[in-house]
């Protein structure tokens, strides 16, 4: 089975923060279980990404250019260990405190394990002109259920005023939850006997 899923994205940015850099911009699910979940991400035209080593915080200070530009999937429910995947130069971490852009606040639950991608070695990726197509990211899960979750991510501004400086962002994306989503048909069923429910508690007080 493949689906192939339409991104939801709402990048906030801290003020004064170039707009949204490293975007998860679609979502692809294959597989019978576990599932491969398949992230196309996109840079920003006025964004690049640099390599550098890894934060040695979980909180990445926005004000150091010296760590690699990156991008965080918070609650990615079922991670299968050791079945995420990348570009070359990009490397790829899992962890329930997920890494992430100290002036953003995405939606962390630490009870599920985040993935992380930084890009740690290859040269300065541009986003000028026309943005860049980054590859796919990919990872495993027990679950093809759909939720929104938060990502986050780091690049470097390119272009204007700010050029040079960290750029971070914050938005929503989808991936696997363990809870499943009822059926319409279930939902109507649970109205209805809810519905009984109330009109025998009604006929029993009358």
């Amino acid at each position: 089975m493949k689906i192939r899923l339409s991104l939801i994205c709402l990048a906030a940015v801290a003020p004064a923060i170039a707009m949204a850099n490293i975007i998860p911009i679609g979502t692809g699910i294959a597989g019978t279980g576990p599932y491969v979940w398949t992230y196309n991400v996109d840079l920003s035209q006025d964004q690049n990404a640099v390599s550098g080593p890894v934060s040695p915080t979980f909180s990445v200070p926005h004000e150091d250019t010296s760590y690699g530009s990156m991008f965080t999937i918070y609650d990615f429910d079922g991670y299968v260990d050791g079945t995420c995947t990348s570009p070359t130069g990009w490397q790829c971490s899992a962890q329930n405190v997920g890494y992430t852009p100290d002036d953003v606040v995405p939606t962390d639950n630490p009870g599920i394990i985040n993935l992380t991608w930084f890009y740690t070695t290859g040269p300065v990726l541009s986003g000028n002109p026309n943005g860049l197509d980054l590859g796919n990211f990919s990872a495993q899960s027990i679950y093809n259920t759909i939720t929104t979750v938060s990502y986050a991510a780091r690049g470097v501004k390119n272009s204007g005023s700010q050029i040079g400086s960290i750029g971070d962002n914050v938005g929503e994306t989808q991936g696997p939850s363990g809870t499943p989503i009822p059926e319409p048909g279930s939902l109507a069923l649970a109205s209805l006997g809810l519905l009984g429910l109330g009109l025998l508690r009604r006929r029993k007080g009358a």
